[in-house]
């Protein structure tokens, strides 16, 4: 498995801080890349509303294509994300996207990519098939994906725990409600 902690430059501390977590749970080292992937500055045509499209493009772009080229498992994650287990210990199937670590989950919705294990023949398939995708949300893409091909576990309970500077997508009433979500899951 390889552990990618997804990440832009302004939020470098952040990054590390997911990355000593995963030290301290006894993932090698040659086995975490922090991607400081797209900013704003990259897509300077953007609105400020689509913003969310940066990671779309960073998993599609960058993520996806080292991973495939690896041929490895990928583990995606996100700064500012304290691991509670090590993803190996966690993946109830290797056929399936399993999603670890999120801040709020209900029957038929899951807010927030935090930890996923991906599979590396999921990740290829991802990637031979990204001009079928719209650039969207990460998790509404992973659910999606997920579903269509009955291949997405949940866990029951989020594996993680977020560190409080981690910020907020969306327009006002979805920032309050994750905000509210995520003040449970603060370390």
């Amino acid at each position: 498995m390889f552990y990618i902690i997804n990440s832009i430059p302004s939020r470098k501390s952040q990054a590390d801080k997911t990355y000593a977590d995963l030290i301290r749970l006894g993932v090698d080292k040659k086995n975490i890349l922090i991607d400081f992937g797209y900013t704003c500055k990259d897509f300077p045509d953007l609105e400020e509303n689509k913003r969310h499209h940066l990671l779309h493009f960073n998993l599609f772009d960058r993520i996806l294509p080292l991973v495939v080229n690896k041929k490895v498992d990928l583990v995606y994650m996100e700064d500012s994300v304290k691991p509670l287990h090590r993803a190996e210990m966690l993946v109830k199937s290797q056929q399936c996207i399993n999603w670890l670590g999120y801040i709020f989950h209900q029957k038929h919705f899951t807010c927030g990519v935090k930890m996923v294990y991906i599979p590396y023949l999921i990740c290829k398939d991802l990637l031979e098939k990204k001009n079928t995708f719209r650039p969207q949300f990460i998790d509404r893409l992973i659910r999606n994906y997920g579903q269509k091909n009955q291949c997405l576990c949940v866990y029951g309970q989020t594996q993680i725990r977020i560190y409080p500077d981690e910020s907020s997508w969306g327009n006002n009433k979805q920032k309050l409600r994750k905000e509210k979500a995520k003040a449970r899951l603060y370390v």
